[in-house]
């Protein structure tokens, strides 16, 4: 089966097989009952030298010339850890009679001890993983008390950029209200570190890229620009300046936009002006149309405006001359018909 001479072969403790390691660098799992090829491990980027089983028999651990000790799962076929620790050749391996260490030995002339820690890594996963929960249970209840300088801390501490933007939203829309502008936010911006302060503005830059949180992503700008003095920003802050010029071009477009809006809200204004003065003083030209058109419902007066089709206040004087005249049999125009001009011309 190998294509190289075999260096090492290991039988297992717990099953009918044999590991073999080969300087074609792969190593080969032997069923012994017939002789055949059980699994082919590839991995390596020279000859395989030594090959041990671990625990009870479900792993396997093999060191090469290319100085690296590999760690195998034999179900799954896959390269589980790969060690370094080496310049040279790994031409001794073996374990501990305990099964908690391991020991090779290479021609860099080391000895080196490797130790199972496992049980440590899965114990501090868990032990993250619980500190992540009880951390967004904080998070959960400084919101529901409406909390929320204390609720930013922590979402920055846990890395959520959705849970900043919904904060920072609180936070804004309840300075907005109290009339205090920025106040709350520049008051954060001088207690964060330079690293948190990056991090913001990396949130920043993400969520300027669309429109509607654009507003708040210029806010946080501001606050930290006019809390820190730009040549602070520039020299003592690494990162900050590149992070800022990836934000002016969005900000650019977007005040573009502003702009074109406003542009654009002053078609409604004359609209507007055009059905009737806004204010009531001027209602020359909508007095004219008055006159000579009928509306599709009875005009009513509202608080000295008039009232057509129930919904649209246009400012003027109730005529009283439609409500005696139009009665419920005659026929609706808006404007003059053609009927009425072809009349008078004949």
């Amino acid at each position: 089966g190998h294509k190289r001479g075999v260096w090492d072969c290991q039988f297992s403790s717990h099953d009918r097989v044999i590991a073999t390691a080969s300087g074609d660098r792969t190593l080969k799992l032997w069923n012994i009952g017939d002789c055949s090829c059980v699994r082919t491990f590839q991995g390596h980027m020279a000859g395989v030298l030594r090959v041990r089983f671990l625990g009870t028999g479900l792993q396997l651990v093999s060191s090469g010339s290319d100085g690296l000790i590999k760690l195998w799962t034999i179900r799954t076929n896959e390269c589980e850890s790969t060690m370094d620790g080496h310049d040279d050749k790994i031409w001794a391996l073996d374990l501990s009679p305990c099964g908690t260490a391991l020991f090779s030995g290479g021609a860099d002339s080391k000895i080196a001890v490797w130790r199972d820690t496992t049980k440590e890594r899965d114990n501090a996963v868990r032990e993250a993983e619980e500190q992540n929960i009880f951390m967004e249970q904080k998070l959960s209840n400084h919101l529901r008390h409406k909390q929320y300088e204390k609720a930013l801390e922590i979402a920055l501490e846990l890395d959520k950029p959705y849970q900043v933007l919904k904060v920072l939203t609180q936070i804004v829309e309840k300075d907005t209200k109290n009339s205090r502008g920025i106040e709350t936010l520049q008051k954060h911006v001088v207690k964060w570190s330079p690293d948190r302060l990056k991090q913001m503005l990396k949130y920043c830059r993400e969520w300027n890229t669309r429109a509607r949180n654009s507003h708040i992503a210029m806010l946080v700008v501001k606050a930290v620009v006019t809390s820190i003095p730009a040549a602070k920003l520039a020299s003592k802050y690494e990162g900050v300046p590149e992070i800022l010029a990836g934000i002016a071009p969005y900000a650019e477009r977007h005040f573009d936009r502003l702009d074109r809006m406003v542009g654009d809200s002053y078609l409604l204004d004359f609209t507007l002006f055009s059905m009737g003065s806004l204010h009531g003083s001027n209602n020359e030209g909508y007095n004219e149309w008055a006159e000579r058109s009928k509306y599709v419902l009875p005009p009513k007066e509202a608080e000295g405006k008039i009232q057509i089709g129930g919904s649209l206040i246009v400012g003027g004087k109730k005529n009283k001359g439609h409500d005696s005249d139009s009665s419920d049999d005659d026929i609706v125009t808006i404007g003059e018909s053609d009927s009425e001009a072809s009349g008078d011309e004949s």
